[in-house]
């Protein structure tokens, strides 16, 4: 009876590693459908996450969504666009805050489908998610001209 306890906390170990064994996907860029932008460089979208750059160029302010920490996601941008660790990134924000450089944080969402529906709401806002989390309610932005699923498309795992 005893080892069916110990391969049940197995299977729950298992089941909750799953997302984290899924995270081979492509990391996507999405905007409101009715955003303008439909291509980007990696080097805007540097400026963006680290919020030098803090409008759109057919103008308003950039509503920046980002997935929460640890996510696969994240893991993916920090480590090829941002270049810097999770903590680095949050003392990046406050010390910008510090200096009034930004009036807040960016927005965090709690999951793929959250940032989906933030991003499909508001017209300005920016955020990242699963490849395969994307559908018709937001607009997928090509990085440096190329698709997901592109040979060297910039935010594929590697």
């Amino acid at each position: 009876m005893r080892w069916h306890r110990w391969a049940g906390l197995g299977l729950v170990a298992l089941v909750s590693l799953l997302p984290r064994l899924a995270a081979a996907a492509d990391v996507v860029f999405i905007v409101h459908p009715r955003n303008p932008q439909s291509d980007i460089s990696s080097s805007d979208l540097v400026q963006i996450l680290r919020m030098e750059q803090q409008h759109w160029d057919a103008g308003g302010r950039i509503y920046l969504v980002l997935p929460e920490s640890g996510t696969p996601e994240k893991e993916l941008v920090l480590k090829k666009l941002y270049r810097m660790k999770d903590a680095a990134l949050k003392l990046l924000y406050l010390e910008m805050l510090y200096r009034g450089e930004i009036a807040s944080f960016p927005r965090i969402a709690h999951s793929n489908s959250a940032v989906k529906k933030i991003v499909a709401q508001a017209p300005n806002a920016l955020g990242f998610i699963d490849a395969s989390a994307a559908d018709s309610t937001v607009k997928v932005l090509r990085i440096d001209g190329k698709r997901p699923g592109e040979a060297g498309y910039p935010l594929s795992p590697d």
